[in-house]
């Protein structure tokens, strides 16, 4: 594991949600000092409600300094919110945010003597950076194939390709991501997904009030409810099966209207991830019901293993990574095929043999994907040589 270095982490809003890029980096944080960048946009903003509360909520984080983590458990964690202009497709907008970010990077590392940092990013924006912080190796976790992404950037496929060009490797969530983002060093990894078990443990602690009475058996889904998420699939599955429960939490970005009037889909709002197990453990199966298009095929759904954890059997549509879970998951081809496994999974259920979903996951914890990375990303830090500043 790497031990007592300096780390500069682009990632997300740190605590916003949980992320693959601050699971791992909360691993790191148990014995290294991160400086944690928060998110720098990856697509152009539209005038719409959504977008006016993220610009009020970064507007939030702006205001403030740089500050430790909030949460106390990771006091090695130093947040920095950089002002941005979310306009990365002008040329000088762009310029002019690698120079604030460049400067207000460089103040705090001198302030704090960061010594050969690692630098580890989620983020295409950041290529200009690379190689101009004193860094002592450079990673690209590439997470998702954000060219694709609703609104994205159009120069942000130039922008990942450049980047890949100069960092020493590159961690792929999936083999499709793997096959078109390769270091000219041939430093190219899978990054699995992972899942911490200690927090979506099985529990027998009675359920929270409004699901105790849920008519069984529940088919389950927790997550971001957004363009990829099949909702007319959903409805199937429920009007297919009235006698089911469908139980459903996440924020939404998209309209969900579709079950007004439909009894046995219980839509329940989000959830904080703290207590997601307590209110996921009511389910009986749980549901990935992702459209299969060029963004899906790329991805990899962490609720996959966070659905094995709390020993839940899982249906899910026909995505590669998902797919090399078989036969511990259900995948299906298609609609037609979704919606029976779903009866037949759900029958089976109450015969399953216990742990034997979670046993599964157990092979996936975030230590044990942390610590694999941290023997990569040393071994290329070994070819060349000693520390400047051990």
């Amino acid at each position: 594991m790497i031990r007592n270095r300096d780390i500069i982490i682009f990632g997300d809003d740190w605590g916003r949600y949980p992320s693959t890029i601050q699971h791992i980096g909360r691993v790191l944080a148990r014995e290294n000092r991160i400086l944690w960048i928060g998110s720098l946009g990856l697509r152009r903003p539209k005038v719409s409600f959504h977008d006016l509360l993220r610009v009020v909520e970064k507007g939030k984080r702006i205001i403030r300094p740089a500050e430790r983590a909030d949460d106390a458990q990771y006091p090695s964690v130093r947040l920095v919110n950089p002002l941005i202009i979310p306009f990365h497709d002008v040329a000088w907008i762009y310029a002019l945010n690698l120079t604030v970010l460049r400067t207000s990077l460089g103040r705090i590392m001198s302030a704090e003597k960061y010594r050969d940092p690692i630098l580890i990013t989620a983020s295409p924006i950041v290529h200009g950076l690379v190689g101009t912080l004193g860094e002592r190796s450079s990673h690209y976790f590439c997470l998702d194939d954000f060219t694709l992404f609703d609104g994205a950037f159009k120069r942000l496929g130039e922008l990942e390709q450049s980047l890949v060009s100069k960092v020493d490797t590159c961690f792929s969530i999936s083999d499709v991501l793997m096959q078109t983002r390769k270091t000219r060093w041939g430093n190219d990894f899978f990054l699995p997904q992972g899942v911490d078990v200690n927090h979506f443990a099985p529990s027998d602690t009675p359920l929270p009030p409004g699901l105790q009475n849920i008519r069984k058996p529940v088919v389950g889904f927790f997550g971001l409810f957004t363009s990829w998420v099949d909702v007319e699939l959903i409805v199937a599955c429920a009007r297919r099966y009235p006698k089911y429960s469908f139980v459903l939490f996440g924020r939404t970005h998209i309209d969900l209207s579709l079950f007004n009037g439909i009894d046995n889909i219980h839509y329940m709002g989000e959830v904080p991830f703290s207590e997601l197990p307590k209110h996921a453990r009511c389910f009986d199966v749980g549901i990935i019901p992702f459209r299969i298009n060029e963004l899906t095929i790329a991805c990899n759904p962490l609720k996959l293993l966070e659905y094995l954890a709390l020993d839940i059997p899982v249906v899910s549509t026909n995505m590669p990574e998902v797919a090399k879970f078989r036969p511990d998951v259900d995948v299906a081809n298609d609609h037609e095929e979704f919606i029976a496994m779903v009866g037949a999974t759900a029958e089976k259920a109450v015969k399953r043999r216990p742990g034997h979903h979670r046993s599964v996951s157990e092979r996936y914890s975030w230590e044990a994907i942390t610590e694999d990375i941290s023997t990569k990303i040393l071994s290329v830090e070994s070819t060349k040589g000693p520390l400047r500043h051990p």
